[in-house]
């Protein structure tokens, strides 16, 4: 494995969700995506989180709450 694809397993061993990045790279994004470019535009994640079928509002993500969350 290559140092981004260590950086990707461990990022994904503690976080909630695999990464866009990651699934992209391993060829299981559910959208068809193949560059990791596609993240910056996803309606349902971003590059260090991908919570497909679920948008970052309905799973209230940590880049959901920083850009929109009021409370």
């Amino acid at each position: 494995m290559d140092e981004v694809t260590n950086m990707i397993k461990e990022i994904e061993t503690h976080s909630r969700f695999p990464t866009g990045i990651g699934k992209i790279e391993r060829g299981e994004c559910e959208l068809g995506a193949r560059s990791s470019m596609a993240c910056m535009f996803c309606s349902y994640g971003h590059m260090l989180e991908c919570h497909y079928p679920h948008t970052c509002e309905e799973v209230r993500c940590s880049h959901w709450v920083e850009a929109w969350d009021d409370s």
